[in-house]
């Protein structure tokens, strides 16, 4: 089964290194057909709406990987995700609701309004995404989730090339919706759904909430202190030009965590299973995560301003500095995601939950006492501060529930 995961995780590092590239080129388009004021207004866009996908998701993805794993009989299984569905669709609604709210009373939507709006009817599309990675994954068909996510860019960016004349924010965020629409397509025929019941079972939605809610309410802190925060005081104190520098070096960093990512999706069916050797697993999974981020970090430290250069061209020059200080965080990421879903897979997500308020409170007092003194600067560093503070406390509780 372990080498299963390894072939699950090689086929998703083959598939993002081919999103890698359509990103290089879709990103150093957007960079300089839009401009850094129009570019740093996308990134908060998505920085914001990042925190509804999360209220949507409200963990259900993960903990509905566990439940289906465990779960004997296929009945049962097609019961769990049918109820999955619901739950999921039904915290769309909310957070879209939510959404239409901060749109309307926020006033840093309130010249891209219109762009702002279309954005958020991804959320119905990508709260559907999130449900088929649950039949992919706890299938163990990577394949198919891998087409999915390589189809959603690489149709955005043949729309894009081929688009002749003027495009503004509002037309990139259309062809954004038509390329998620269309790769979504592709996942509906590829997860060959059977006996799909619409019937709300409440005890199972029961069930499922008590199992999610720590999880969900963690997801939301961490996004918060993982995207959202530290774009918003940046646009707040700078400017939006500085969420373009900024965004830019972290739209690098989260690239550079997809291959840990994708390894302990990979393994997380194993870590929650009730049969096989978990100490083992683990103990490989950190001798590999260690090997891979120790070679990445002065690797990409050196290539930081070719990067830079070939993503967005002159006038990112900030960034570069902002990506070398982002790249050390990366350890403590690639630790802590091991460490966090090690954890979930032993029913730590309440753990977590006490954890993600901590490291919250922290990264939001460290940005606002460093943004305003250091700019993008002061933000990667809180970033690295964040993920070694993450990394400290997830560490410490795996080690607790070893001991018990």
């Amino acid at each position: 089964m372990f080498k299963r995961s390894i072939i699950n995780t090689i086929i998703q590092v083959v598939g993002k290194g081919l999103m890698v590239l359509i990103a290089l080129v879709t990103t150093a388009w957007l960079t300089r057909r839009l401009g850094a004021e129009v570019y740093g207004k996308l990134t908060l866009i998505s920085a914001v709406f990042l925190l509804l996908d999360a209220g949507a998701d409200f963990g259900i993805k993960i903990i509905g990987v566990r439940e289906m794993v465990t779960e004997e009989t296929e009945k049962g299984k097609e019961k769990i995700f049918s109820q999955i569905v619901i739950l999921r669709w039904i915290l769309t609604g909310i957070a879209y609701v939510v959404g239409l709210i901060m749109i309307g009373t926020w006033s840093s939507f309130e010249t891209v309004k219109l762009a702002a709006v279309l954005s958020l009817t991804m959320i119905w599309m990508t709260s559907t995404v999130g449900s088929l990675e649950i039949i992919f994954q706890s299938r163990m068909r990577m394949g198919d989730k891998v087409i999915m996510d390589v189809l959603f860019p690489l149709l955005f960016l043949v729309i894009f090339g081929s688009w002749k004349g003027g495009l503004g924010l509002e037309g990139v965020v259309v062809i954004y919706l038509v390329a998620r629409a269309l790769s979504l397509g592709y996942g509906l025929v590829a997860a060959k759904i059977k006996n799909f019941e619409w019937k709300i079972d409440k005890k199972l939605i029961t069930h499922l909430l008590a199992e999610t809610w720590p999880m969900g309410v963690y997801l939301i802190v961490f996004t918060s202190y993982d995207r959202a925060v530290d774009s918003m005081m940046i646009s707040h104190y700078m400017g939006v030009k500085e969420v373009a520098w900024y965004g830019l070096a972290y739209k690098i960093y989260i690239n550079l965590l997809q291959p840990v990512y994708f390894f302990v999706n990979s393994i997380f069916p194993l870590l929650s299973a009730k049969k096989g050797s978990k100490k083992k697993l683990f103990n490989w999974s950190l001798i590999m995560i260690l090997g891979v981020v120790s070679a990445m970090i002065p690797i990409v430290y050196w290539l930081a301003p070719w990067m830079v250069n070939v993503l967005a061209g002159p006038g990112y020059e900030p960034a570069v500095t902002a990506l070398r200080w982002l790249i050390w965080a990366t350890l403590f990421s690639y630790l802590g995601h091991l460490f966090g879903f090690t954890l979930i897979s032993r029913n730590g997500q309440k753990s977590l939950l006490v954890m993600g308020g901590v490291i919250l409170v922290f990264n939001i007092t460290m940005n606002w006492w460093l943004i305003p003194k250091m700019g993008i600067v002061g933000a990667s560093v809180v970033t690295v501060m964040t993920e070694a503070l993450g990394c400290l406390l997830m560490g410490i509780a795996l080690l607790r529930t070893v001991k018990k």
